[in-house]
């Protein structure tokens, strides 16, 4: 959860940031431009995708994540010739007689319908047993199987024809029989999805045999004209999940184990459910991924009874709503970097999915397959978009600022260049600069060895760097002989005269203690220049070698105070005035530069111990010295 309010905390952040760029920042509208076009491009090609039908029926696959499995009414009754039926009465197919018993126990407790989901053909010697039992129902229903299709139907919204159908032996067509067609037919992917809402043969209609069942019980037909067909004539089912559909077993009621007031004024459906006879079908539903003939039955029953219809989205509507995805995320996603973008990607997402699961309670099944390909084409298009107009510029100068500021100011320094902020080009800035002399090194060279020699010299250099970077400074300038560190150049400081001082009092005082660790022949002295001021400020040389440094009159300044002999921190007059009375100073001998015929105000800038060496050094004296 924290990790969400994070995430989602960046994004608004971002989504600020990106408010403010696009009133400032050109760059933002050629992002703008490009994301449009990439999305309105992305809905092009997918909406001749949808209209084609290139990909067939594989894209439904995905919009079955979306069935969420309705409660049954509770008027439909599933007396199953299951495992435990077949193993107490007798393998598969029963005698006529047992089916009549079945029926006749069934028939007492006064359903509405009796649905005989079974294939009968043939005839057999006890044909005249069933008939009798089925003549005693009120209502009976038994499938009709179509044979030897001709062609698909003629025009949009006709039923399939075909030659002739299977229906049940004449001796079980009774009185009270209705004829259903019991055909299920799987979509070309193998998963059962619809039913015909009727089928024709020689000139007759017979409708779905769950549709048949509710023209039979009364009040409950069904208008066949008002139900939602699609062009080949068929309607969606919205399957029951199999563990709230009511199941009796078969061998229950043949045995007198069942209560048989649960069947009362109910639409019974007699039918196999048995792994020995594994006549099951693909769904929809990841409950329940497989379903007997029988249940689906039961599903299409339900979903006219319930007025549970789901149709599937309009063709046009589709194409919107992948249009309007697709220029969204197109539109919004070259803006940000690679995590925060494929966040907002997930974000779209499981936006359009609450909107697909609220379609879905409304009765219309949305496709998600092509607007989650649109926001992937539009991710993967706004990231290579933004790698080369970008990323890649954008790498290069954080490798080119790594050598300046502390690891962990890299990002805002990169976030003020990618906002426009930091300019390569060449920009003004009022910075506060530091020079720290080593030349004092240099007298080491002759009795130390190269890489002794260096090796004093690197821990110099990371206690100097160290301390800049404490301070949130920019070392501009390293060599063997001088380091130079900016403030207010690469992050904004207010502060930056007080960061600068803080900064070489703590080079002072460590170079002090590392000192009196070493003998006093190898004590190193340092000279420090701190002026504050105007700069040029920018990139210099090639892209593949550059440097980014700074031009001004206040660097020469620098430089100059940092070769005092004193070997102390000395500031200029600028920088003496924003530091007021913080510090221990005193104002000596100014400096001149060549070329220059005013001399600049120096100040030397003490250290505590320094100032009580002084005090007693000047006790020590005899009064003559003083």
């Amino acid at each position: 959860m924290d990790l969400w309010r994070r995430s989602l905390k960046k994004i608004s952040t971002s989504f600020r940031a990106f408010i403010t760029r696009l009133l400032h920042d050109r760059r933002v509208y050629v992002r703008l431009q490009f994301g449009s076009a990439l999305g309105l491009g992305i809905g092009l090609l997918i909406a001749a995708a949808i209209i084609s039908g290139i990909l067939g029926v594989a894209p439904a696959r995905l919009s079955d994540f979306l069935y969420q499995p309705p409660p049954p009414t509770g008027q439909v009754v599933i007396v199953a010739i299951d495992d435990a039926s077949l193993k107490e009465i007798g393998a598969w197919p029963w005698a006529r007689a047992t089916l009549a018993a079945l029926v006749n126990a069934i028939t007492p407790a006064q359903p509405r319908v009796v649905g005989l989901a079974l294939i009968l053909p043939e005839s057999t010697s006890d044909d005249a047993v069933l008939a009798a039992a089925l003549a005693r129902a009120p209502n009976v229903i038994q499938p009709v199987i179509g044979v030897e299709a001709t062609r698909n139907p003629p025009r949009d919204h006709a039923f399939p024809r075909f030659d002739f159908v299977l229906d049940p032996t004449p001796a079980l067509q009774t009185s009270t029989t209705r004829l259903g067609h019991a055909m299920i037919t799987p979509d070309a992917d193998g998963v059962v999805r619809h039913v015909w809402v009727a089928v024709e043969s020689a000139g007759r209609r017979y409708p779905a045999f769950g549709i048949v069942a509710l023209q039979a019980a009364p009040n409950r037909a069904p208008d066949l004209t008002r139900l939602p067909v699609d062009d080949a004539g068929r309607i969606k089912i919205n399957f029951i999940g199999p563990l709230a559909q009511r199941v009796i077993s078969a061998g229950d009621i043949l045995r007198g184990r069942a209560n048989l007031e649960t069947l009362r004024d109910k639409i019974v459906l007699i039918g196999m459910r048995s792994t020995a006879r594994p006549e099951d079908f693909a769904t929809p539903l990841l409950s329940n991924p497989r379903a007997y003939a029988v249940e689906i039955h039961a599903s299409v029953i339900e979903t006219i009874l319930g007025n549970r219809f789901v149709v599937q989205q309009n063709r046009l509507t589709e194409i919107v709503m992948v249009f309007l995805l697709a220029i969204l995320a197109g539109a919004t996603l070259p803006h940000f970097r690679l995590l925060t973008a494929f966040a907002l990607t997930i974000i779209y997402f499981l936006l359009y999915l609450g909107y697909a699961f609220q379609m879905f309670n409304d009765g219309v099944l949305v496709q998600p397959f092509y607007p989650i390909v649109a926001l992937f084409l539009a991710f993967i298009g706004a990231m290579i978009f933004r790698y080369f107009s970008q990323e890649r510029r954008r790498d290069s100068i954080t490798r080119l600022f790594r050598r300046y500021v502390a690891p962990e100011s890299i990002d805002q320094v990169t976030t003020d260049f990618d906002e426009g902020i930091l300019l390569l080009g060449g920009a003004r800035r009022a910075v506060s600069v530091m020079c720290v002399d080593l030349r004092d090194l240099t007298r080491y060279g002759a009795s130390l060895t190269p890489a002794a020699l260096f090796d004093l010299l690197n821990q110099y250099a990371a206690l100097i760097v160290a301390a800049v970077f404490r301070y949130n400074g920019a070392v501009t300038k390293h060599t063997g002989e001088e380091i130079m560190a900016t403030w207010n150049l690469l992050l904004d400081q207010s502060d930056h005269a007080r960061c600068a001082m803080h900064a070489a009092l703590e080079i002072k005082r460590e170079i002090v203690q590392l000192n009196e660790k070493k003998s006093k022949e190898r004590a190193l002295k340092v000279g420090i220049g701190i002026t504050t001021g105007n700069v040029i400020a920018g990139r210099i040389g090639s892209a593949a070698h550059a440097d980014y440094t700074i031009v001004g009159e206040i660097v020469s300044v620098a430089e100059r105070l940092a070769v005092k002999p004193e070997r102390s921190i000395f500031i200029d007059a600028p920088t003496f005035a924003q530091i007021g009375d913080e510090f221990q100073t005193r104002e000596v001998k100014p400096i001149k530069l060549r070329r220059e015929t005013d001399p600049h105000q120096v100040w030397q800038v003490f250290l505590p111990m320094e100032l009580e060496e002084e005090t007693d050094a000047a006790v020590d004296l005899p009064a003559a010295q003083i």
